[in-house]
């Protein structure tokens, strides 16, 4: 056990066992909680959010010409 995990056992022993217990509690449930999150699927894309952010030329579809492809362009 580490050091520090033995200082919070010693300390968590002098409280009262009511305290102890709820304490011990919300610290599952916090477990559980964030296992939980670690185990679902991310949240689904919203579409349009990046409109407009990106703009294609009239030209797109043209065919690209020699220099391009000899790496002179």
């Amino acid at each position: 056990m580490t050091q520090l995990v033995q200082s919070l056992v010693e300390r968590l022993a002098l409280l009262p066992e009511p305290v102890q217990n709820r304490l011990a509690q919300r610290f599952l449930q916090e477990v559980k909680t964030a296992a939980t999150e670690m185990t679902q699927s991310p949240p689904q894309r919203i579409a349009g959010l990046g409109k407009g952010t990106i703009i294609i030329t009239e030209d797109f579809d043209e065919p690209l010409p020699e220099t391009f492809w000899l790496g002179k362009a």
